[in-house]
């Protein structure tokens, strides 16, 4: 692997950075990225392509279109009387009403919350099931008053679904700085109390401690960057439940074994941890609770 401070990797990361489609993505991950592929191939020309390449698998792919911070908070803060509904979205907004969460926001806010859920591909695929997932998963825990969301992406705009505490404490972070400025305008919106940070969790794993933490369809993308990522975020994450889930299709509908395949990473994260894992099922969704104790009991 080239060194860190080669010259080469600075002309790869600042061409990367460059790209509208990139400028906001956390540095130390794109030189990451820039060192390997770098190294791999035989000029900087060909790393820039191989380095944004594997930026859209990580990332480009889950965002179909450029998030504009100041319209999307513009649409959660219209009044307007919420467009019609199928029968299963108004279901999710009335269920959002009758969460403490949920309740003072009004039904224009949980309507334009979901609009936006559904550009980004993870919690587009959440949005039906995304009210049953998180009652079904967090029924029995001890009451949630912090919550460390990784890797956020938009998922923060689902806790008017989530059963948390009144008082709850909700941090989050992404390597993408517009989501993070994004999510910190959402979270003041709708009066929750935490923090949102650009981190990037291949290099910085973890986060402060929490009740919850939330590595949702997360863990496969970090082992692109790197294998055995996982483990070391699972190991860094300060709480006594998390809850991982991966997805078992594709962006494209295929399920290609994926489900299988996954099962058996998350065998192969906990054999060697005194942890205990409860296995939910989903369409598009395989979910692992872990309990790893103190914290909470």
């Amino acid at each position: 692997m080239a060194s860190a401070e080669s010259p080469q990797i600075d002309e790869v990361v600042a061409a990367v950075l460059a790209a509208p489609k990139y400028r906001m993505i956390a540095p130390s991950l794109v030189r990451t990225l820039a060192m390997r592929e770098l190294a791999a191939r035989r000029n900087v020309k060909a790393a820039i392509k191989a380095t944004k390449n594997k930026l859209h698998q990580i990332v480009g792919a889950y965002v179909e279109q450029r998030i504009d911070v100041a319209d999307w908070v513009r649409q959660l803060q219209a009044h307007e009387v919420p467009s019609p509904t199928t029968v299963s979205e108004d279901a999710l907004i009335q269920a959002a009403l009758a969460n403490p969460h949920g309740a003072h926001l009004g039904a224009s806010f949980i309507r334009a919350s979901l609009d936006l859920m559904a550009r980004h591909a993870s919690t587009r695929e959440r949005l039906p099931i995304v009210h049953r997932f998180y009652a079904e998963i967090l029924a029995d825990l001890p009451p949630i008053r912090s919550v460390l969301d990784v890797g956020c992406g938009l998922n923060p705009l689902a806790i008017p679904w989530m059963p948390l505490a009144p008082d709850v404490v909700y941090h989050a972070s992404d390597i993408d700085r517009t989501i993070v400025a994004f999510i910190a305008q959402y979270l003041a919106l709708a009066d929750i109390a935490g923090s949102v940070e650009v981190r990037d969790q291949a290099a910085h794993p973890g986060g402060p401690p929490v009740d919850l933490a939330l590595a949702l369809k997360l863990l496969p993308v970090l082992e692109q960057i790197e294998r055995g990522v996982a483990a070391r975020v699972l190991d860094a994450l300060d709480a006594p439940f998390v809850l991982v889930s991966y997805p078992i299709q594709t962006l494209g509908g295929r399920r290609k074994g994926m489900g299988a395949t996954y099962e058996r990473q998350m065998e192969a994260l906990v054999t060697a941890r005194e942890w205990e894992v409860q296995r939910f099922v989903f369409p598009g969704e395989l979910a692992f609770l872990i309990r790893k104790g103190s914290r909470q009991s």
